[in-house]
């Protein structure tokens, strides 16, 4: 049998031929990005992870973040004034229940989707981030200014057959023609037409079903690459952006940004502040 990461290694080397070549390209225009989370009070530790990511990496993306906070079970006052002293103007959202199965959660999603981009121009980047994902770096931001694709996300964990959740980048035009379909047709019909019915693989079936152009590559390390891994070396940061802790035991999450990530006073406060909020 022929180990996974030898047969992808076609599919890696011209991934990585084109990904360098739209990191050469110039900006032709700043594009914000809109990041979408989808978060419970019990979360509060790993959406704050990924919020200090975020403000330590990607700092020269202009973004906004917008929690869609789960009316169910709510995050806190304490947690939301924590989150928002870490990236001000981040905007929380009470919200139907998301976390992305069957249609009635996935039809959540997209509307969440539609109210980010009403914030949006047409060439500004709609994207979801699970509370789950940490970066490391800011390569994959800078790939999707330069990308004229309509969706760009990372396919290489599920053979790219899809491109898989836990991070993806719609542009605000895209989203705006998907909900547009979806609001002359029944989600429920367009979602018999796959297998399962997940917020993931509706999200790749949609874009396709309007031919949107999709751009499939790597940046997201999936939990058996940082189990094997063990630490961030500088290999693994050249190729990928993030990590998702698509795991059951998440405070894994916490433990592996703090070592990794994180040296002295940032580190004393950022473990102060999860364990007090």
């Amino acid at each position: 049998m022929i180990p996974i990461r030898v047969k992808q290694f076609p599919n890696f080397f011209l991934d990585v031929v084109n990904r360098n070549k739209i990191l050469k390209k110039p900006l032709q225009s700043q594009r914000k990005f809109y990041l979408c989370y989808f978060c419970c009070a019990s979360y509060f530790k790993y959406i704050y992870c990924s919020l200090h990511s975020l403000a330590n990496h990607i700092t020269d993306t202009p973004f906004s973040v917008l929690i869609f906070n789960d009316d169910e079970q709510p995050l806190s006052d304490r947690q939301i004034d924590v989150l928002q002293e870490l990236i001000p103007g981040t905007e929380v959202i009470s919200w139907p229940k998301s976390m992305g199965w069957g249609s009635s959660q996935i039809s959540n999603i997209w509307r969440a989707y539609g109210k980010a981009s009403e914030y949006a121009n047409d060439e500004d980047i709609i994207a979801r981030v699970d509370a789950d994902v940490f970066f490391f770096n800011d390569r994959i931001f800078q790939l999707v200014k330069r990308s004229n694709a309509d969706l760009i996300g990372d396919g290489h964990y599920v053979g790219f057959k899809y491109t898989q959740g836990g991070c993806y980048f719609f542009k605000a035009s895209a989203i705006n023609k998907i909900n547009k379909m979806l609001s002359k047709e029944s989600i429920d019909q367009v979602l018999s037409e796959i297998d399962i019915t997940v917020e993931d693989i509706a999200a790749f079936h949609f874009a396709k079903r309007l031919k949107l152009k999709i751009c499939m590559t790597w940046f997201m390390m999936f939990p058996d690459e940082i189990r094997n891994a063990g630490k961030l070396t500088l290999w693994l940061k050249w190729k990928f952006s993030c990590a998702h802790f698509v795991m059951k035991n998440k405070t894994i999450m916490l433990d592996f940004y703090m070592s990794e990530c994180l040296r002295g006073k940032a580190l004393t406060d950022f473990l102060r502040t999860i364990e007090t909020s």
